[in-house]
């Protein structure tokens, strides 16, 4: 046996490997939480945020209302819940998540009744202002907030694991709404949501999340008080990087919307019949949970910002992919790289803040900066169309590949400063 294998490992060696340890495998109370909140986003976002991609057409034949007052109720939903944002993060930041989001899922299974009880335009759309309410307090902020109060800046991993869960709520609700739809009718299915808001995500919520305070077994002891509140940005330029991280994410939030809600019929227009569009469209769920298996397995060492920059640079390049090679190659090297690009982004939007910020106010942070990109989330799709309509596809993708570099740009100016304070 050599000497170096005899020798004990040392202090410094211990503290070390104990940080180590500490930054990639959350706390048992946090790994309940991830646990519990990974079946919750999958059935929030399935059942919410995703429903009227599955919902509209049946609704809009049933009632006869148009598609433009069923899909306004929905950016509605989304605008209110922009102007919710940072109350709610405040609200989380001094309760704790178990009960906010507690609450959200008992908002969640009302205005998914209310929706299948309308009998009038007026009616679906206030279910959708409360559930417009509702997203705000069950969807990845509020899980992230949640976290971020549990773990500090320990929380990269778990929100990792926590976006890896979501991105199987479409894929899991889109057949099984189809499915109910085909069976029972679209006012059944709500109903059939509003019970799975009731019956599985509130008492997941109420029972397994953790109260709100920082677990300091997630953090090495000299540093569970040090690095839990405080972020790695000096006060003075707090302001500054601030501003520039939520237009960064606003303006790629854009982009990621207009290209995402306008998927298969830009495919389409390039060539692809509806089914094969359909078919390759899929490849954007495949690559968002790649991307972030990826980042789980072999990118967590990697600096937040870093991840950011991948991120959004993979926008441009998806972008890029129409042009070149053979279309159907192309078509779908688009849509996996876009759907790879959103999948990390959203990692990003929560990990980015935590470590430059810090966790003492993230909710309150987080729901400020996702107040702007929640409106070009909901604002993109229609811009998208009128310039679809009025210049044709390429203008409105011209569009949406300027917003998706000048956010790259921004992100690389805001690691740029990061790196000259610390020089």
């Amino acid at each position: 046996m050599s000497t170096s294998d005899a020798a004990p490992t040392s202090p410094a060696r211990l503290t070390a490997l104990r940080a180590r340890s500490a930054a990639l495998v959350p706390a048992a109370g946090t790994r309940r939480a991830v646990s519990a909140l990974g079946v919750t986003q999958i059935v929030s976002w399935g059942t919410t945020f995703y429903a009227p991609t599955v919902l509209s057409t049946p609704i809009t034949a049933d009632t006869g209302w148009s598609r433009t007052a069923v899909f306004g109720a929905f950016s509605a939903a989304l605008i209110l819940g922009a102007l919710l944002a940072q109350p709610v993060g405040r609200l989380i930041d001094r309760f704790g998540g178990r009960w906010m989001m507690a609450t959200g899922s008992l908002i969640a299974a009302s205005g998914l009744m209310v929706a299948a009880l309308a009998t009038s335009v007026v009616a679906y759309w206030v279910a959708w202002a409360i559930l417009g309410v509702a997203m705000r307090l069950v969807l990845y902020e509020a899980a992230f907030a949640t976290l971020a109060l549990a773990a500090g800046r320990g929380a990269r991993r778990a929100i990792s694991i926590l976006t890896l869960f979501g991105g199987f709520a479409s894929t899991v609700f889109w057949p099984v709404g189809w499915t109910l739809v085909d069976a029972c009718g679209w006012r059944a299915t709500l109903g059939i949501f509003a019970a799975l808001n009731l019956l599985v995500c509130l008492p997941l919520h109420a029972l397994l999340l953790p109260a709100g305070r920082p677990d300091p077994m997630v953090l090495p002891a000299d540093a569970a008080t040090a690095t839990h509140d405080e972020g790695t940005v000096d006060p003075a330029r707090r302001r500054s990087m601030l501003i520039l991280l939520t237009l960064c994410f606003a303006l790629f939030m854009y982009s990621n919307s207009a290209l995402s809600a306008h998927l298969v019929d830009t495919l389409m227009v390039f060539g692809l019949t509806a089914t094969a569009a359909v078919s390759v469209a899929a490849l954007r769920g495949v690559g968002q949970v790649v991307a972030r298996l990826w980042e789980i397995l072999f990118a967590a060492r990697l600096h937040p910002l870093t991840l950011c920059l991948i991120a959004i640079g993979l926008t441009p390049v998806a972008l890029l992919a129409l042009v070149g090679a053979p279309w159907l190659i192309r078509a779908a090297a688009f849509a996996f790289l876009q759907g790879a690009s959103n999948g990390l982004v959203t990692i990003a939007r929560g990990v980015v803040p935590l470590l430059l910020f810090g966790a003492r106010g993230y909710g309150a942070l987080i729901g400020a900066m996702t107040a702007p990109a929640l409106l070009s989330t909901a604002l993109a799709p229609g811009i998208h169309a009128a310039l679809v309509e009025h210049g044709g596809h390429g203008l409105a993708l011209s569009l949406a590949l300027a917003c998706a570099m000048l956010a790259l740009a921004l992100a690389i100016l805001l690691a740029w400063r990061l790196r000259r304070a610390a020089a």
